[in-house]
């Protein structure tokens, strides 16, 4: 069986998981909203996912939390 994906919370360095990359996108979407009142655009938290499962170095480099 394969693992289940999983990225960090850009905010708080959760382990964020699901089934596929668009429930991490929902999960964290979610995620940002209840626990960080964060509202952001679903394009925004879908690139952050993205970039977190391909390893891309520097993926943080555009905070997900305007910051």
């Amino acid at each position: 069986m394969l693992e289940q994906p999983t990225v960090k919370c850009p905010s708080c360095e959760s382990d964020i998981r699901a089934a596929d990359e668009s429930g991490l996108v929902n999960v964290l979407q979610e995620h940002l909203y209840e626990e960080h009142a964060l509202e952001m655009p679903r394009e925004r938290v879908r690139e952050n996912v993205y970039a977190q499962l391909k390893h891309f170095d520097g993926y943080n480099a555009r905070p997900i939390s305007g910051a």
